[in-house]
């Protein structure tokens, strides 16, 4: 079974657990964060004819916001998030050549945390989600030359943890982390023919949730 199908599950069961306890409810909230994401290597291969070649890439960025509700054990919310990562070289039979171009992902998100809470202002969570994402290769070149500029929605997933140190009433900074990822999207390169690749990241972001 793949992984993220226990997840899924995993991540369905929070939220509707949280939806239960309204005796813990305590208030809505809305969050922003910013920060670095470190996409893994991908394997691009060829619908046509199997060639395989790998992708790699710089670090990029990752801005998100999300609106949600505090459960006391725990919160639930909805997520949009953008990531970019600038391409960097094409590797094929141990070739490598300079690439340009980027891979994005806007994702949207439904999530569940557990808050693990205790007499500090500082409480660690741990958290996950699901949901779509639109996984974009842009203008990608190699050489100089176009290769690739599409599009693919693909099943999405994320596994969290992280700190919030309410340093306010009501205010909240967040420090976390996040593996992102996604199902293989699909791609038309310039000439029509299909290619599979992969989207697997890392992400490190700082953020303030604002409690009403």
């Amino acid at each position: 079974m793949k992984s993220w199908h226990w997840l899924a599950g995993f991540t369905f069961f929070v939220i509707l657990g949280f939806a239960a306890t309204g005796a813990y409810a305590q208030s809505p909230y809305l969050s922003v964060n910013v920060g670095g994401t470190w996409l893994d290597d991908a394997d691009n291969v060829s619908k046509l004819d199997g060639e395989k070649v790998k992708s790699e890439h710089d670090t990029g960025f990752n801005v998100g916001a999300a609106a949600g509700y505090d459960f006391g054990m725990g919160r639930a919310e909805l997520e949009i998030a953008y990531r970019q990562n600038d391409m960097d070289k094409f590797t094929l039979e141990g070739i490598s050549v300079n690439a340009g171009g980027d891979v994005s992902a806007l994702s949207f998100m439904a999530n569940g945390y557990f808050d693990i809470h205790n007499q500090s202002p500082v409480t660690p969570y741990i958290g996950a989600g699901i949901g779509l994402a639109r996984v974009s290769v842009n203008d990608v070149t190699v050489l100089g030359e176009k290769i690739a500029d599409d599009s693919d929605t693909v099943f999405a997933y994320q596994l969290a943890a992280g700190v919030g140190w309410e340093f306010m009433p009501n205010l909240t900074l967040d420090l976390g982390y996040r593996y992102f990822a996604t199902a293989d999207p699909e791609f038309n390169d310039v000439e029509g023919d299909k290619f599979e690749s992969e989207y697997k990241s890392h992400n490190l972001s700082v953020g303030l949730r604002i409690a009403f």
